[in-house]
């Protein structure tokens, strides 16, 4: 019986926990997220002062803590998807051996946000969201593409920089505009991972090129 008891408070927090948490998402599409006021939250979630202290100390550590939740799911599941990386192959082998699909970090990003749509949607909000998330995120992101490079076989460059930034900005931009897009012309998630799959196969592509290139002299353009 106290077991059961017990069971019921702890369901009971963390249905009040996720129902603050909602609402401040909710907030932010409304206000920037650190002018939302403990006031205003607690009247729009139905609840008291008192029972939001009972989690958090302040609108910033509820901020922290929503964003530490989705920032170590997701850096636990890149690192569980890139924990097998392909070895090497020679340039000559790039043809036959490059796989064209969208390899699985790639479709992981948009899996990920769809799951966490209304959190992702206002923390990425361009007005609203918090900007340090974005820096924290894009992070995160750099070290799964340079993975994704890696295991596409291509070389750590001084051209992979400028690729790994532009594609993490494009992640940024696809996400956005994916996740606030409705009604019947909407794309959809597999729509936008082949969007960016095309620009990854043809960095992939072109980087073959020049190394074929530099190695037999060829210097006709690419």
């Amino acid at each position: 019986m106290q077991e059961m008891i017990s069971n019921a408070k702890g369901s009971r927090s963390e249905q009040t926990r996720k129902r603050i948490e909602q609402t401040y998402l909710n907030l932010i599409f409304e206000k920037k997220w650190d002018r939302i006021t403990v006031k205003e939250l607690c009247s729009r979630a139905n609840i008291t002062r008192g029972t939001f202290y009972q989690y958090y100390g302040d609108i910033y550590e509820l901020m922290e803590q929503i964003q530490d939740s989705i920032l170590q799911e997701m850096s636990r599941k890149y690192k569980e998807l890139s924990g097998n990386p392909r070895p090497p192959f020679p340039i000559e082998e790039f043809i036959d051996r490059y796989e064209i699909e969208p390899p699985p970090l790639l479709l992981f990003w948009f899996d990920f946000c769809r799951a966490h749509k209304t959190a992702m949607e206002a923390l990425l909000d361009p007005h609203n969201g918090d900007p340090y998330f974005v820096k924290k995120l894009k992070n995160i992101l750099n070290e799964y593409i340079e993975a994704m490079m890696d295991n596409d076989g291509l070389p750590r460059d001084e051209l992979r920089g400028y690729f790994v930034r532009t594609v993490a900005e494009l992640h940024f931009l696809s996400a956005r505009l994916w996740l606030e897009s409705e009604g019947e012309n909407a794309l959809t998630a597999e729509e936008v991972v082949n969007l960016l799959n095309t620009m990854r196969v043809g960095a992939g592509y072109m980087t073959y090129k020049q190394m074929i290139a530099a190695k037999t002299g060829d210097k006709t353009p690419v």
